[in-house]
């Protein structure tokens, strides 16, 4: 019974820490730091990258648009800690790829949720 029981423990306590290693792992490879519960160094979305720049409120991301226009402003994804991150994203219809350029991105900045009313806009690195 007792060596069932020490078993039992075993299997259940390397599942425990194959379980956090397996979330540790994701929070790197997808978000660049090996805290899942930290702020990320960057967000892959629509893929693309993105890098952390500056601070915004919701009515200061509710004014910025681009040269398409300003689309809504929506949940998008989120982070391995499950901080929710959002974009105003363009619409399917303006994003296909014509003869001469590829796919468009979705958005252009992606924005963390970090406190209330407080966003860190992650701005798009580069090509895909």
């Amino acid at each position: 019974m007792r060596r069932t029981v020490a078993l039992v423990a075993i299997g259940v306590g390397s599942l425990v820490v194959l379980g956090v290693l397996g979330w540790v792992g994701y929070s790197r490879v997808a978000f660049g730091t090996w805290d899942p519960l930290a702020q990320p160094t960057r967000i892959d979305y629509c893929d693309r990258r993105y890098y952390a720049g500056s601070h915004f409120t919701r009515a200061q991301i509710a004014t910025r648009g681009n040269g398409l226009g300003v689309f809504p402003f929506r949940q998008v994804g989120t982070t391995a800690g499950g901080a929710q991150f959002y974009a105003k994203p363009l619409p399917d219809s303006m994003r296909q790829p014509t003869q001469y350029s590829g796919r468009l991105p979705g958005a252009m900045t992606v924005y963390l949720e970090v406190g209330a009313d407080d966003y860190l806009a992650y701005r798009i690195s580069g090509g895909p």
